[in-house]
């Protein structure tokens, strides 16, 4: 991504020469943009009289050559009451781009006043300018990308911070798209490209070129080390699993605490013999983007910085319907040695999970936070925006959902009852993959419990605003990156 930041200075952004002009208005504060309203002929004002000026919202106006910016956006921000910054300067100056039409902007002026008065505001805008143009084209007219840039070529802020702090936050806005983007383009890719090694080559590539360590463990491997799980969802594709650890090491490392980013890398899900109906495994494409979340994270990490050893884990597979494909009734044993029987093959991310946690644990990690396309049942209980938190650790928990707040990520804290333990309770094993309907996403993260140990652990399930089939404000069709801005966020303040 090849984009320039200036820093302007707080007033007369409508003085600015550029493409698109964006002015950030809450609602009932019309006031604010009264001299752009003068200078367009009052079509400012009849912009926000017909959006309400709710979070999201934009009117855009060519200035006919009144202003010297060739468009302005007028950005609504919801009631002042309820606005959250920066989460909320994030889907504000994305959904602005966006409507705008990204791609074939040169220069964007952001004018949020009051809210660019702070670096994390000024770094949530340029990251929402940076993401609100992105387009998935890799496969556009006949597999030749369309041209154009997506994304700005220059991006001004109009703030009174300080240049240093201008150009930190810039370099972290820029750092943490890069890391949206790429999880977004990995969701993105059709499954008979992503395969679980292709998923492996493109995190090992990230890697090489941010200066962190990766290493893959292939079947072979993890048959020696008694990844049952992996190698039983694995076993009825024909592309092997994987599981990636990626490293980020702390300067100086000194006595550095230890978190693992676990993902789930299911990179097509067909339900196993447990087979999905058809249009329920359309877009099954995405059930890799708690994967994809943890490598674009991970591609972000050192520009954050944080203070601790970073463990990226990925335990990838194929759910197939080969000939040694896994069954209801087998029981497969995880690499901690608890024993699992299988009542449902397409309950089959938790059981790949069951080993990456394991590992996580093997490692030493101190804390762990994994995020998963897990149950359909987060999905039912909290939408499609929000994702759900459970965990052993109220402090863990609490953090995520700080950081969540932060990102404007969605995210709402579920309990994790206890009671319901017994629905995965087996006759034959340990546990069962899979309770009953009630509290599905809940029995989920029960069975995931059992692979943490007493580390410290948070679950994220994204299987509602990871992927979109429809574009919305601030985020596009498809993948839209959800949870790379908190886990960044979360690793920030260790």
């Amino acid at each position: 991504m090849k984009t320039g930041f200036t820093l302007t200075g707080k007033s007369g952004a409508h003085r600015a020469a550029a493409d698109l002009l964006v002015a950030g208005v809450n609602a009932g504060d019309s006031k604010r943009i009264a001299e752009l309203d003068r200078r367009l002929g009052g079509a400012a004002s009849r912009g926000i009289e017909k959006t309400s000026a709710r979070l999201g919202s934009c009117f855009v106006v060519d200035t006919m050559g009144r202003l010297p910016a060739r468009a302005v956006a007028v950005a609504g921000l919801g009631e002042k009451k309820n606005f959250s910054a920066p989460g909320d300067c994030f889907k504000a100056a994305s959904a602005a781009v966006r409507a705008a039409g990204g791609g074939g902007l040169k220069k964007v002026v952001l004018d949020f006043p009051g809210l660019s008065s702070t670096a994390a505001g000024v770094r949530a805008l340029l990251e929402g300018a940076l993401l609100g143009a992105y387009r998935f084209s890799k496969y556009k007219g006949g597999g030749k990308p369309e041209d154009g840039p997506d994304a700005p070529e220059r991006i001004a802020v109009a703030s009174s911070i300080s240049s240093a702090a201008f150009k930190d936050a810039s370099r972290l806005a820029l750092a943490t798209a890069e890391g949206v983007r790429l999880c977004r383009n990995l969701v993105n890719e059709p499954p008979m490209s992503l395969t679980p090694a292709a998923l492996a080559e493109a995190a090992e590539r990230m890697c090489a070129e941010e200066g962190l360590e990766c290493a893959v463990i292939a079947p072979e491997e993890m048959e020696k080390r008694g990844m049952g799980g992996l190698l039983a969802v694995g076993g009825g594709s024909a592309n092997p699993p994987r599981l990636i650890h990626m490293k980020y090491r702390p300067s100086p490392a000194g006595r550095a605490r230890k978190v693992a980013i676990v993902g789930k890398g299911i990179t097509f899900d067909s339900g196993g013999l447990s087979l999905k109906p058809a249009d329920s495994m359309r877009n099954m494409k995405m059930d890799m983007a708690g994967a994809a979340a943890v490598i674009g994270a991970m591609k972000a990490v050192c520009a954050v910085r944080p203070r601790a050893e970073v463990h990226g884990i990925v335990a990838s597979a194929e759910n197939m319907t080969g000939p040694a494909a896994y069954r209801p009734d087998d029981i497969v044993t995880p690499m901690n040695g608890k024993t699992v029987e299988i009542v449902n093959t397409d309950a089959e991310g938790r059981v790949v999970l069951a080993d990456a946690l394991s590992y996580a644990v093997e490692l030493g990690a101190r804390e762990i936070v994994d995020l998963a396309t897990l149950t359909g049942a987060c999905v039912v209980a909290l939408g499609g925006n929000t994702a759900g938190v459970m965990g052993n650790s109220p402090e863990v928990v609490k953090n995520i959902l700080r950081s969540a707040a932060s990102a404007g990520e969605a995210m709402w804290e579920l309990p994790l009852s206890e009671d319901l333990g017994k629905d995965i309770e087996s006759d034959f094993a340990d546990i069962k993959n899979a309770g009953g309907r009630a509290g599905g996403a809940i029995t989920a993260a029960l069975f995931l419990e059992h692979f943490v140990s007493a580390t410290p652990w948070a679950h994220i399930d994204i299987a509602g605003p990871a992927y979109r089939e429809k574009g919305g404000d601030w985020h596009p069709v498809g993948a839209t990156g959800f949870g790379v801005r908190t886990v960044l966020d979360y690793l920030s303040r260790k």
